[in-house]
C-alpha cells in the first residue's frame, strides 16, 4: 500500500521555479510561480501540520499557484536536517523564507498554515509583523502548545513545540495521553485529540497565548464546526475576542463549515478517511474544501 507522501508525489504536476536547501539557503522549500500572476507583488509561504508530509504542502501550493498566486512551500520539520518532532521547532525557517521573498521583489508576504502549521503561522505572524502582512490559519489554535514526539503514538515532551531566537516559546501544557486519545478516537470513530487540547485552549496562561494582536495585517481563520482533532472553532472564537479587546486594526474574517474535517484543504487525499465526517459526507466536505479555497483567494485579492 502506498503512503500518503507517495500518493501526494504522484499528484504533483508542476516543477518548482526554485528548490531551497538547508545547506545553501538555510531552509527547505519549493517556489511555485504562476503562469499568470494574479497577485502582483504578493507571495504566500505555505506549510502543513503534524502529518509532516512535505509533498502534501507542495500539492496545496500547486493548487494556489495554478490560480495565480506565487507560493513558497516550506518544510519546517520531518525532513532531513530538520526536527523529527515538535520539540522547540525554530520559527526562523519562516523568517528565512519571507526574507528571501522580500529580497527577490515581493512586497507583501503572507502565511498559510493548517493545524500545527496554523499554530506556526499565527506565531510567526505575531513575531515578525514587519515581514508578514497577512495570515491564513486553517484549523487554528490560540496557544503555543507543549512539545511532543510522534514515536509509538504521541509522546509529550517537557518543552515548547516552538522556539524563537534560540529560546523556547512559552507554552501551555496539554493532557497528552494515549489512553485518552484511544478512548476519544473510538468514540469519534476517527482520530481525536480534542480532550488533550481543550483545557489548554480554554485556560492557557497569558504567556502561552499567541499574541495575535501583533500580526501586521489581515487575518483569515478557517475551521469546521466540529473539529475532531482539536477545538479549532473555540480557538478561533478566543482569537476573535482577543483581537477585539486589543483593538486589532486590520480586517479579520472567519469561515466555519458544518461539513468539513481537520483536513480542510483543496486536495483529495485518502488521509481524510481518518475522519468520520469525511467518510459520511464526502461530497459535502469536498464542497467545503473548495469553498474555503475560493474564498481564501478572494480574501488575498480584495482584503490583503
Amino acid at each position: 500500500m502506498k503512503s500518503s507522501a507517495e500518493r501526494a508525489r504522484e499528484q504533483l504536476t508542476l516543477t518548482p521555479e526554485v528548490e531551497f536547501t538547508l545547506e545553501r539557503d538555510g531552509f527547505i522549500g519549493a517556489l511555485y510561480k504562476p503562469a499568470r500572476d494574479e497577485y502582483p507583488g504578493k507571495a504566500v509561504v505555505m506549510f502543513g501540520g503534524s502529518d509532516g508530509i512535505y509533498n502534501l504542502t507542495k500539492l496545496a501550493a500547486e493548487q494556489y499557484s495554478k490560480r495565480g498566486m506565487t507560493v513558497l512551500a516550506l518544510a519546517y520539520w520531518n525532513e532531513p536536517g530538520l526536527p523529527d518532532g515538535f520539540e522547540k521547532v525554530p520559527v526562523e525557517s519562516v523568517e528565512k523564507a519571507a526574507l528571501w521573498l522580500h529580497g527577490h521583489g515581493i512586497e507583501k508576504v503572507g502565511l498559510w498554515g493548517i493545524s500545527m502549521g496554523a499554530e506556526l503561522a499565527l506565531l510567526a505572524g505575531s513575531l515578525m509583523p514587519g515581514l508578514i502582512s497577512c495570515v491564513t490559519a486553517v484549523c487554528p489554535t490560540n496557544i503555543c502548545g507543549q512539545g511532543f514526539a510522534k514515536k509509538r503514538g504521541v509522546q509529550p515532551l517537557e518543552c515548547s513545540a516552538f522556539s524563537w531566537r534560540g529560546e523556547e516559546l512559552s507554552w501551555a501544557r496539554l493532557k497528552l495521553s494515549m489512553v485518552t486519545i484511544l478512548r476519544d478516537s473510538l468514540r469519534e470513530k476517527g482520530i481525536c485529540l480534542r480532550s488533550c487540547y481543550l483545557d489548554a485552549v480554554k485556560n492557557a496562561p497569558e504567556e502561552a497565548q499567541i499574541k495575535v494582536e501583533n500580526i501586521g495585517g489581515p487575518l483569515l481563520l478557517i475551521y469546521p464546526e466540529h473539529d475532531a482533532m482539536w477545538p479549532s472553532k473555540l480557538s478561533a472564537e478566543i482569537i476573535g475576542r482577543r483581537l477585539k479587546e486589543k483593538d486589532f486594526p486590520y480586517p479579520v474574517k472567519k469561515l466555519s463549515y458544518r461539513y468539513a474535517s481537520h483536513m480542510l484543504v483543496p486536495i483529495k487525499s485518502s488521509s481524510v478517511k481518518m475522519f468520520r465526517v469525511e467518510r459520511k459526507y464526502p461530497e459535502q466536505c469536498w464542497e467545503s474544501d473548495m469553498d474555503a479555497f475560493e474564498k481564501t483567494l478572494v480574501f488575498w485579492k480584495e482584503v490583503w
